[in-house]
């Protein structure tokens, strides 16, 4: 029994890890229907930026969040002035196709430039915390995964709240359902479509953090690109709220089949969950049939 609640603890940190992971393709999908394949290569670009932060500037990991955000927030803003503004114009379905070509475009620029610059070689940050745990019931949890767990409920509770509860949050809100009503009421469409982008790519700065304080490199943009999307599938498309629940239901499935199966299989019985998902509720657990 022991056994088996280390295991699933470990499944409930990495499934609040694969909640940040999706927030920003989550959001940026469900304003404009871009279906963003380069989120996985910004939030390894933020790892990096995250552990340049702690190496030259002496910051601790999460304190580097105050300088890494805005940065990446001004990354989303040229991104999408340069590249993604163009497309506002399409239809749905072309959207998300174009989205998805120029995205994973830049989902291999990212990634091979980041293995010219640095190497494919792993890293990590390093703190006074690092290996730390706290004994419960006898599970062993790690002073990092009780720090990104309530990182991404602290986050994804702050996005939910601006979203709800601030003006420029409901002008998102009411460019998701309807762009076009939206406009009519005096919205400003494209500056909500901007911001909406930019933010997204600023939220890749959190499970960056965390994923600077375990090891990366270059090729981990491709599997968190894979876990984003697993997760916005879960979750609903678009549907914030289902977010965290789809990462913590991914991160125990594959906690629950380590401990069946051997970890071996972790990877695989997430894609059969990803697939299960689409055959039998393509509309996610958390969405509503059109």
């Amino acid at each position: 029994m022991a056994l088996f609640l280390q295991i699933l603890s470990y499944g409930v940190i990495n499934g609040a890890l694969y909640g940040l992971v999706a927030l920003g393709l989550s959001l940026v999908f469900g304003v404009m229907n871009y279906l963003n394949v380069a989120h996985g290569a910004l939030i390894m670009l933020a790892s990096y930026a995250v552990f340049w932060a702690c190496y030259y500037l002496k910051f601790d990991p999460f304190v580097s969040m105050i300088l890494v955000a805005p940065t990446f927030f001004v990354i989303g803003w040229i991104l999408f002035q340069g590249l993604f503004q163009r497309i506002l114009r399409f239809e749905e379905g072309e959207k998300i196709k174009n989205s998805l070509l120029i995205s994973f475009g830049i989902l291999l620029i990212f990634s091979n430039a980041a293995t010219m610059l640095w190497t494919a070689d792993e890293r990590a940050v390093t703190t006074d915390y690092t290996g730390k745990v706290i004994e419960l019931l006898g599970v062993r949890i790690p002073y990092i995964g009780i720090a990104s767990v309530v990182l991404a409920i602290i986050v994804i509770v702050a996005v939910h709240f601006f979203l709800t509860r601030t003006y420029f949050g409901k002008a998102i809100r009411a460019v998701s359902q309807d762009n076009e009503a939206a406009g009519w009421m005096g919205i400003n469409t494209k500056m909500v479509c901007l911001v909406s982008f930019a933010l997204g790519v600023a939220l890749a700065t959190f499970p960056g953090v965390v994923i600077a304080l375990q090891t990366f490199n270059p090729i981990v943009s491709f599997d968190l690109t894979n876990k984003a999307l697993i997760v916005l599938v879960l979750a609903g498309v678009g549907s914030l709220k289902g977010v965290l629940f789809g990462g913590l239901l991914l991160g125990a499935v594959e906690a629950v089949s380590v401990f069946l199966v051997g970890s071996a299989y972790r990877e695989v019985v997430g894609l059969l969950l990803f697939v299960f998902v689409l055959m039998f509720r393509p509309q996610g657990l958390g969405g509503r049939k059109s």
